[in-house]
C-alpha cells in the first residue's frame, strides 16, 4: 500500500531560518484491519508497512492476545525485534549519513551485517552476531555535526510500560499528533539514552543532531549486548489489557514508541489503532519546528543542508522532502 510522506517546507529569509512547516501525509493503515477476524489482522498487519515489518508484526501480535486475555511469551520476539532495530540503525550510520556529511558511504559493511543479522535466527545464531557487532562498533566513523539548536522544545518522551498506555486513552485523533501531557515529545534512540555522558554531553552543548547520532550508536550497543544478555531486552515491549476486549501493545524500535490498540468482539477487529514514531517525531509543533526556526543559513543551501540533518536525526519510516522557500 501507499506509505505517504512527509513533506518539510522551510521559510528562508536570506540569513535567517524563519518558519518550518511539516506536512505528514500518512495512511491509516489501521483502518485495514479493521472488520477482519483476529488472526488475518494479525497477519496482514507487517506487511501493510515497508520498514519494522517484524515490529508492526509483534505489537499485532501482543495486542492480539492482550485483547483476548492471553499471555504472549516475547523472548523470541524480543530478540527478532531487537535484531531488526539493528538492521535500521546500521542503514542510517552506514549508507545515510557518510554521504550526507561527504564521507564515503559503508554499503559493503551495512551489506554484511544486514546478511548476518537476517540469517541470525537461533539464539546461538544471534549472540555470534552479537559478539563481532560489539568488536567493530568502535571503528564506525565519529561523525562531526556541529549545529546547535537554538530550542529544544520537544521534551524526550519518558519510558512507560504498556499499562500506563491502556491508561492514557489512545484514540484515532492522538494517533495523528500524539502528545504527552498535553505537549510534543520525541521518541526514538535519543530518548532511550540521554543519560549516558557522552549523550548528555552534546545535549548540555545544545548539539542535538550529534546527540542523535551518538544515541544511535549506544542503542545499537545496547541492542547487541541485549541479544546476549536477553534479560536486558525485558522492557522493550510488552502488552496490557485496556478495557472489556481491548489490548495494547508497547514495542520500542529504532525509531522510537510503536503503539498497536486493538479491539475485538466476536472474533473480529472492531477497532484498530496505531501510534507510530514518525507522528510523535514530526509533529507539527515538535522537534523539527521548534529547533530549525531562528538558525542562521547564509545561504538556501545551508538552510537546505541544515533542515535535511536534522529531519534525518528525528528519521521519519516515510519518505520526505525538504522544500526551502523565501520568506
Amino acid at each position: 500500500m501507499d506509505q505517504g510522506g512527509v513533506l518539510l517546507t522551510v521559510g528562508w529569509a536570506g540569513e535567517q531560518i524563519v518558519s518550518a512547516r511539516v506536512d505528514c501525509r500518512r495512511p491509516q493503515a489501521a483502518k485495514l484491519l479493521e472488520g477482519r477476524p483476529v488472526a488475518e489482522a494479525v497477519a496482514l498487519a507487517p506487511k501493510l508497512f515497508s520498514l519494522c515489518g517484524c515490529a508492526q508484526g509483534a505489537a499485532a501480535r501482543l495486542a492480539a492476545a492482550a485483547a483476548q486475555g492471553e499471555r504472549l511469551a516475547v523472548d523470541s520476539l524480543c530478540r527478532e525485534v531487537a535484531q531488526e532495530a539493528i538492521g535500521e540503525h546500521l542503514w542510517r550510520l552506514l549508507l545515510d549519513w557518510p554521504p550526507l556529511l561527504g564521507l564515503a558511504s559503508g554499503k559493503d559493511e551495512f551489506l554484511h551485517w544486514r546478511k548476518r543479522l537476517l540469517s541470525a535466527k537461533t539464539q546461538q545464531d544471534s549472540e555470534a552476531v552479537a559478539h563481532d557487532l560489539i568488536r567493530w562498533l568502535p571503528s564506525l566513523d565519529d561523525f562531526s555535526v556541529s549545529e546547535r539548536a537554538v530550542l529544544a522544545p520537544a521534551q524526550l518522551l519518558p519510558w512507560r510500560d504498556a499499562a500506563a498506555w491502556a491508561a492514557s486513552g489512545i484514540t484515532s485523533a492522538f494517533a495523528v499528533a500524539p502528545v504527552l501531557a498535553g505537549s510534543p515529545a520525541e521518541t526514538g534512540a535519543l530518548a532511550r539514552r540521554s543519560a549516558l555522558p557522552a549523550v548528555a554531553a552534546l545535549l548540555a552543548d545544545g548539539r542535538r543532531v550529534a546527540a542523535r547520532l551518538a544515541a544511535r550508536r549506544a542503542d545499537v550497543e545496547f541492542l547487541a549486548q541485549g541479544l546476549l544478555e536477553p534479560s536486558l531486552l525485558a522492557g522493550w515491549l510488552d502488552s496490557a489489557p485496556a478495557g472489556e476486549g481491548v489490548g495494547l501493545a508497547r514495542v520500542e524500535t529504532a525509531r522510537g514508541l510503536l503503539l498497536h490498540l486493538m479491539q475485538v468482539k466476536d472474533g473480529r477487529v472492531e477497532a484498530y489503532v496505531i501510534v507510530a514514531p514518525t507522528e510523535w517525531n514530526f509533529h507539527p509543533q515538535g522537534a523539527f519546528v521548534g529547533e530549525l526556526v531562528g538558525k542562521n543559513a547564509a545561504t538556501r543551501e545551508r538552510a537546505a543542508a541544515l533542515a535535511g540533518h536534522l529531519a534525518l536525526a528525528l528519521d521519519p519510516c516515510v519518505n520526505y522532502e525538504v522544500r526551502v522557500e523565501d520568506a
